[in-house]
């Protein structure tokens, strides 16, 4: 049994981020920028990397099974860092894998999971995603975005299937929406940490502040106390938010403000008639 000291300088824990984003908003790129990163494609989306000039190693997973060979590289210490790109892709393969077997305490006769089966697919890609967070190495986990409406409001939060997702969230250390922004005319990328009512975010190590540039080798370094953003000061934080980032107002604020006018309209009506004192 290994024993460490928390106020130890030495000590530098590997990092799991789950970072979503609508597509084309720069996922794989981030992930290009993480240290000695592998990226495992489940969808073939690195095909054009060269011609963007992204410079990252890559393993194809065609099938589950590949998933044994990730195993392997990630206790060997050749790569610091494990990309999952992205999450939800590899849930179906996993699942093609569990259909394939033909248990039937799994698998319906239709083809899709039981409820056993679900609990299945769970059980296994939680197994997996343990399996690369203790052979050491940093894990960072794409997904692609969903929107679920919440008593009006659109939350925003990752997409997989099964509540497979909630358990991810718990499961990392940080939890990053990715966007695209306009200030001042310029288009910039950014990452939100800061919970909110209309996305999914979460920093367990009280590091990041609210937002961070899309660099994961940089927000390593800050989750583990070597690094401090710009964007991290509340006054940075205010200047870099666009007007049109602000939150809409959920459908029971547009009805308390619709009714605070009317209120006030009608206060104003009573105040400016003149009062007959006879």
């Amino acid at each position: 049994m290994k024993i460490t000291k928390s106020d130890d300088p030495q000590a530098k824990p590997s990092i799991i981020m789950l970072v979503y984003g609508n597509g084309g908003v720069g996922k794989s790129t981030f992930a290009s920028t993480a240290p000695k990163p592998l990226l495992v494609d489940c969808e073939n989306g690195s095909k054009y990397f060269g011609l963007r000039g992204i410079k990252i190693d890559v393993a194809h997973v065609s099938g589950w099974s590949d998933m044994q060979g990730i195993f392997d590289i990630a206790k060997s210490g050749e790569y610091e860092t494990i990309i999952i790109d992205p999450i939800g892709e590899l849930m179906e393969k996993l699942k093609n894998f569990m259909v394939a077997k033909a248990d039937r305490k799994l698998v319906q006769s239709d083809g899709s999971p039981s409820m056993a089966g679900w609990g299945w697919l769970k059980d296994t890609m939680r197994s997996t995603l343990k399996i690369i967070r203790d052979s050491g190495v940093n894990l960072l986990i794409i997904a692609h975005v969903d929107e679920k409406d919440v008593e009006g409001t659109l939350v925003k939060r990752p997409k997989i299937m099964t509540k497979i997702s909630e358990e991810l969230i718990a499961f990392v250390d940080v939890v990053g929406y990715m966007q695209a922004v306009t200030i001042e005319g310029e288009t910039k990328r950014l990452i939100r940490v800061q919970p909110s009512e209309t996305y999914e975010a979460k920093d367990r190590t009280e590091q990041l502040g609210a937002m961070v540039p899309p660099n994961f080798s940089e927000i390593i370094e800050a989750c583990q106390g070597t690094k401090q953003f710009k964007w991290s000061n509340e006054k940075a934080l205010k200047a870099e938010t666009p007007k049109e980032e602000e939150k809409a107002p959920t459908k029971k604020e547009a009805l308390d403000g619709k009714l605070a006018k009317a209120t006030k309209k009608t206060t104003k009506k009573v105040a400016d008639k003149p009062v007959n004192l006879k």
